[in-house]
């Protein structure tokens, strides 16, 4: 395969926050180029999402459960797909790069389970589809996550190669270059508390603009809890399950709501200035926020109060939109998978050697 052809592909986003679904039309070569046709994120409807969420809450994932899960999802994922066909009346492409709905993820026992039927969605869509991209990560020692590092890489390429990009999804991840090493980790959880806050306080699918947030107070004992959580001890590369912190939520809602939500917001905020005094930052002098969080800015600006250090920036800024980033970054990483090219290195995921991953289906 020549590894300069550009490919028409639609990349497909399914976070962590479990809120929607992100699609964004791209021509790329999965290298230096990439060109944006259309986007949108389409968001879950209220039982959309209490039914995605309810299923995390079971302890054990039997196989007919998960088939049965799975075929919701990818059902949810056609609908969507379908809708947004139609909408910008896309007739044309290469290929479909699917990222699954994460449910469960602990790479040290190899397990990673992502809902949505690649094979069922090119079936449908009578197209091959790329997905599956962390299984070989894992297999070979890595964390599986975060997986589109060489997305993030080429866009700090083209920006500020002397900023951090933090992406404030459902869980927060970053990456950064620093001597001459790209470098890759998620840091602590981000939307998924405040989402799931918001969902048992007030039926709502999040804190816009962080307004009820702002209301509250800190919980100091709470957060010096999620201070001394064990994660905070591994080194990096690291990545967390959008449910490692579940125990803490647990507290937060024995608490005021307001409360809750304010304390929620300064674990994303620690779990950034936790990372900005590691030494691997010393070379930074801006910080870029992409993902949901960024709309936040109530967790944007209780940040800036706590940092005068570094120039402060969101992605769109640049002309990129940080809600569908994450779509884009498939779409991209897609290719890169198509053409064998890396994925993830011991400094973006722990792998052992660098490695490419994912299945054309």
């Amino acid at each position: 395969m020549k590894q300069k052809k550009l490919f028409n592909v639609i990349g497909v986003m399914t976070g962590t926050s479990m809120d929607g679904i992100d699609i964004s039309y791209v021509s790329t070569d999965g290298i230096k180029k990439i060109r944006i046709y259309n986007e949108k994120s389409y968001q879950y409807s209220i039982k959309e999402i209490q039914n995605i969420k309810k299923f995390l809450l079971i302890k054990k994932y039997p196989k007919d459960i998960i088939r049965n899960q799975d075929t919701k999802i990818t059902k949810l994922i056609v609908k969507y797909l379908s809708k947004f066909l139609k909408e910008f009346k896309v007739k044309k492409f290469d290929y479909i790069s699917l990222s699954g709905q994460t449910i469960f993820h602990n790479p040290d026992k190899k397990i990673s389970i992502q809902l949505g039927n690649a094979k069922f969605v090119s079936k449908t869509f009578k197209t091959s589809v790329i997905s599956n991209f962390r299984e070989n990560d894992i297999k070979n020692g890595g964390q599986g996550a975060p997986i589109g590092a060489f997305y993030h890489k080429l866009l700090l390429d083209k920006i500020n190669k002397k900023a951090v990009l933090i992406n404030l999804g459902g869980v927060a991840n970053f990456a950064l270059t620093h001597q001459r090493k790209f470098i890759s980790s998620d840091i602590g959880p981000a939307n998924a508390l405040s989402d799931d806050l918001m969902m048992f306080f007030f039926k709502k699918n999040y804190d816009k603009n962080g307004i009820l947030a702002s209301k509250g107070k800190i919980n100091l004992n709470i957060l010096n809890l999620f201070k001394k959580d064990k994660f905070f001890k591994q080194k990096i590369p690291k990545s967390l399950d959008r449910n490692n912190f579940h125990y803490l939520i647990k507290k937060l809602k024995r608490i005021k709501s307001h409360n809750a939500l304010c304390t929620s917001i300064y674990f994303t905020i620690f779990s950034i200035m936790n990372l900005l005094e590691k030494d691997i930052c010393s070379g930074i002098n801006e910080i870029i926020f992409t993902g949901g969080g960024r709309k936040n800015k109530f967790l944007i600006s209780q940040f800036k109060y706590l940092n005068h250090k570094y120039k402060i920036s969101i992605i769109d800024n640049y002309g990129f939109d940080g809600d569908l980033l994450e779509a884009q970054m498939f779409a991209y990483i897609g290719i890169r998978s198509l053409k064998k090219l890396n994925l993830s290195t011991p400094y973006t995921t722990g792998v052992k050697n660098n490695l490419t991953g994912g299945n054309v289906y």
